[in-house]
């Protein structure tokens, strides 16, 4: 695929008309509810200024979170899943998936059908938000509701608020994500709404496009599913993909004829950036003419490797468009906004990445918008809302003092943070003071590893020697530091990868969060283009990994072949001394995730008040010791034994479908009828309780309510 960046001029783009055409831009389910992603924020506000003001922006992923969490809704779930429970207790034996199934639903015992709603609500409190006992207690609600949809679907297919990748759905395989069944078996906690108000969406008015706007992997199975009805619904509508997942799956498809197979009711796909292509599109379907041509678009027939991929003329764009959400239905106690004042990454040299835009770098140009028009689109976003996050691949150093001295002047009054490069000269140009008095409150770093010769080969551009002093100075002006980094880079000794875990736990004083995953070879980054620098050899796809997205490789000095994500083993001792209790995203603790962003605006680099330990306002979701109608939960198969059966299957030739991880979910468990004990955790997690001879524990718990305060528990949650 080429490039181009341009704003297309092939057709008349003004016309009185335009706002007689209507039109609907949709963010599809599974992301994040507290806040709205700005890419409909930027396609509407093109689409207006060239006069197509027939819009409508629907956040479907809000919008049904809410929908699924009124109390009516609530009572069914937890009605379901008691029938579940009582039903499973009659069976001779369960499979593997009820096993995984009924552990969820003991998650029921001891809710009301408003605990979700009431938990919601202490997210938009802003006194019961900033309180962190009681803001813990409503996302363990909101965890232990999650356990519940997943009654719904599929054993296993949430992690949190999002989809488990490595479960019963391979979402690298045409095959699955092509599939109705499976994609129905997904999406089956949310079609209740699909069928219901997202439907009444699609027959409200006479629609001549439907955009989804998918960002994230998460949401690829719901958009999927929801163009399906629109196709039924709305059958004359264009429908349209766009999104950094689609320019994904477009980019990391092995075949053309993949494409369309994957999204088989869509007209067209736009596998860049969007803003001038929307508008190509508008024209089009308003002048009655054809799509070929249009730049940055891709149509059924079309070579997608000789296509060109759109990058905006950020300078040129409108200010986007916020007013097109209803930020009181959002999950925080006020608007937390996205806002890119620059696109692509200015260093775009790391060996390791493969994100989004690019074709021939690791990720797209890097663009910038003057600041003057950066501080005019802030002081509109100042009017309504004080927290931003500037959502961008990476800030030069000269762009960031120039945006900060603007701020500083300005005086909005914005607290805010970003994703930066760790830079050698912060602390000598005073970056850390200039930081603090442009409103910013925490900075997250992708420090990737604390060994010089990984970073050396990353082409990282950093001296880890450097860092400390560079924290230091951020530490001194009160700013948060949130460290990102990952161990399995091809050739990484054991040694390189615990010192990865050593640096933080020596610094600790440093920053505020910290996160380690495991490398991934993406198609796309220089380490798979040049494998024989690194050592390795890449190896071809399992059969059924029809997008991809992850490549396997095998060293070549030790012969050990990595599929999928790779982690170097690391004593669990030193993983425990950079771990802080904390939730992930999109809640506190979360690297970047708006309420993390909102408690360092409240409460400093420390992050987390300090009445941290006080007991809760509102219990919401109470632990329960509970009678069960089989001898014990140890023997039950849990959910890490479903991704060590994804893991084994991706593995092999053939690698992971749905069918064959059916099979084994399908096939007999171990569990044994008879009596015994389990704790129903607050987060929705569950434990044996261990028996004890000479005690009747069925009259012992008769009426029993246990509450476990934090701190309390000695046994912990299965799987």
């Amino acid at each position: 695929m080429t490039s181009v960046v341009q704003l297309s001029a092939a057709r008349q783009k003004s016309a009185p008309d335009n706002a007689d055409l209507p039109y609907l831009l949709i963010n599809p389910p599974l992301t994040d509810p507290t806040y709205p992603y700005h890419s409909i924020s930027y396609l509407v506000a093109n689409c207006e200024a060239y006069g197509f003001t027939g819009h409508r922006c629907l956040d479907a992923n809000l919008d049904a979170l809410n929908h699924l969490a009124a109390p009516e809704q609530v009572s069914e779930l937890l009605a379901e899943a008691r029938e579940f429970r009582a039903a499973a207790e009659r069976l001779p034996g369960l499979t593997r998936g009820q096993e995984i199934h009924y552990q969820a639903a003991l998650a029921a015992e001891g809710l009301e059908p408003d605990f979700v709603t009431r938990a919601v609500a202490v997210l938009r409190d802003p006194q019961d938000f900033h309180h962190y006992p009681t803001y813990r207690q409503a996302t363990l609600a909101i965890h232990r509701w999650f356990q519940l949809l997943s009654l719904r679907s599929l054993p296993g297919v949430f992690s949190g608020l999002t989809l488990r990748t490595a479960g019963a759905v391979n979402y690298q395989s045409h095959g699955d994500l092509a599939d109705p069944e499976v994609l129905d078996a997904v999406n089956g906690a949310f079609l209740d709404y699909i069928r219901g108000p997202f439907r009444d969406v699609l027959r409200s008015r006479p629609w001549r496009l439907v955009g989804l706007s998918v960002n994230y992997a998460a949401q690829l199975p719901f958009a999927l599913r929801m163009a399906r009805e629109i196709r039924e619904q709305v059958p004359d509508a264009v429908v349209v993909f766009g999104g950094t997942e689609v320019c994904d799956d477009v980019k990391y498809a092995r075949d053309d004829a993949d494409v369309w197979r994957m999204f088989p009711h869509a007209d067209l796909i736009v596998p860049g950036e969007g803003e001038t292509p929307l508008v190509d599109i508008l024209c089009a379907v308003r002048d009655g003419g054809g799509f070929a041509g249009l730049p940055g678009v891709l149509h059924r027939g079309a070579d997608r490797r000789a296509m060109r991929i759109n990058y905006e003329h950020v300078g040129a764009l409108p200010a986007p468009k916020y007013d097109v959400w209803d930020w009181e239905a959002y999950w925080s106690p006020e608007p937390v906004v996205l806002y890119s004042p620059t696109r692509g990454c200015y260093w775009n040299k790391c060996t390791f990445c493969d994100y989004g835009l690019n074709t021939d770098r690791p990720t797209s140009p890097s663009r910038e918008r003057p600041v003057a028009r950066v501080l005019e689109d802030l002081a509109g976003i100042a009017s309504f809302a004080r927290t931003l996050y500037f959502s961008v691949d990476a800030m030069s150093p000269r762009f960031l003092r120039e945006l900060c001295d603007g701020l500083t002047g300005a005086g909005l009054g914005l607290r805010w943070s970003a994703e930066l490069r760790l830079e050698r000269t912060f602390p000598a140009r005073g970056t850390a003071a200039r930081l603090r008095d442009a409103g910013c409150v925490a900075i997250a770093f992708g420090y990737e590893s604390a060994s010089q010769r990984i970073l050396d080969l990353i082409d990282k551009g950093v001296r880890i020697e450097q860092v400390p002093e560079i924290l230091r100075e951020l530490a001194a002006a009160g700013i948060g530091a949130q460290m990102m980094g990952f161990t399995g880079f091809p050739g990484e000794t054991a040694e390189e990868a615990e010192e990865t875990y050593a640096f933080l736990a020596r610094h600790r004083e440093l920053w505020s969060l910290a996160g380690v995953g495991g490398f991934s070879l993406t198609p796309g980054s220089i380490v798979a283009r040049r494998p024989e620098r690194f050592g390795i050899e890449v190896l071809p796809l399992p059969r059924e990994h029809d997008i991809a997205r992850q490549l396997s490789w095998r060293d070549l000095d030790s012969g050990v072949t990595t599929h999928g994500e790779a982690r170097r083993p690391v004593p669990q001792a030193l993983k425990a001394q950079i771990r802080r209790g904390l939730g992930g995203r999109p809640f506190v603790g979360g690297i970047d995730s708006s309420h993390t962003l909102l408690y360092f605006a409240a409460n400093g680099r420390g992050l987390l008040p300090d009445r941290a330990a006080e007991p809760a306002r509102h219990r919401l979701a109470v632990e329960r010791v509970v009678p069960v109608g089989f001898q014990s939960l140890d023997a039950f198969a849990t959910v890490s034994e479903l991704e060590a059966e994804h893991a084994r299957l991706a593995a092999t030739d053939a690698g992971v479908r749905h069918r064959a991880v059916r099979a084994w979910l399908d096939a007999p468990g171990r569990s044994v009828p008879g009596r015994s004990a389990a704790i129903v955790l607050a987060g929705g997690g569950v434990a044996a309780v261990p028996k004890i001879e000479g005690i009747d524990l069925e009259k012992a718990l008769r009426g029993l309510d246990l509450v476990l305060s934090p701190g309390q528990a000695v046994v912990h949650a299965r799987g």
